[in-house]
């Protein structure tokens, strides 16, 4: 089973647009893989004011091979209804059909479609570009001269599968294997192999609160300590 971890590193989000965009890029991680035929123990997301991140754990290697049967016309039909099954069935000529019998209805063609599984790998640097390129926010912008549009101008993608870089290129950012912390007190880069790794270089070295939950706690515990300093009391208002 393998870990991948993707970061998507921009200019500063919205901070009413963080929250909806990491449920968004989780929800289309999720699709995405279930359809290629992935499956996963964890998949979990953050968000940040300069960053989306989707870490999975438990990820298939790869998909499994799939073997499909389309049911044809009867032995003798006519010659359009034989050609429409061949071209619904991608087969080139009716010989490549199987035969079957029914003891009601006779003999019938029978396309048996083999498709292989495909690697992990492969699947990702093909499902991220596009999940990429049609992510939706409330409000887009396009930057330099390429056509991709998301919310800040994107900077950096970082894809990371069992420590190894999942390579492929959006709009001229390929992806790596690097990460910035806070943009002042910890900027980095710093190389990533996995979860594990970000988020103790990040929380660390970084300056970065990853979980929006914590960053909130840390926030309210400073004001609580400046009213306290001051002598005054903060009445919180949600």
């Amino acid at each position: 089973m393998a870990e991948l971890l993707l970061e998507l590193f921009s200019e500063e989000i919205p901070a009413r647009m963080q929250a909806k965009a990491e449920a968004d890029l989780r929800d289309a991680m999720e699709k995405a893989l279930k359809e290629a035929g992935l499956k996963w123990k964890l998949l979990a997301a953050c968000s940040g004011p300069r960053r989306l991140t989707v870490s999975i754990t438990g990820l298939s290697e790869r998909s499994a091979d799939v073997k499909e049967e389309r049911k044809g016309p009867k032995v003798g039909a006519p010659d359009k209804a034989v050609e429409g099954f061949l071209r619904g069935a991608g087969l080139s000529d009716i010989s490549q059909a199987e035969v079957r019998s029914d003891p009601k209805k006779g003999d019938f063609y029978v396309a048996v479609i083999e498709t292989p599984g495909r690697d992990a790998k492969d699947i990702i640097a093909e499902a991220v570009p596009a999940i990429i390129r049609g992510f939706h926010w409330p409000k887009s912008m396009r930057w330099g001269t390429g056509d991709l549009r998301w919310v800040r101008p994107l900077q950096r993608i970082t894809c990371v599968l069992d420590g190894a870089v999942v390579p492929f290129d959006v709009d001229g950012i390929e992806s790596g294997n690097e990460v910035e912390g806070h943009r002042v007190h910890g900027r980095g880069p710093y190389t990533v192999t996995g979860w594990e790794d970000y988020s103790k270089q990040l929380e660390g070295a970084g300056h970065v609160k990853l979980s929006r939950a914590d960053r909130r706690k840390l926030i309210l515990k400073g004001i609580q300590d400046v009213c306290k300093k001051a002598g005054l009391e903060w009445i919180e208002d949600q």
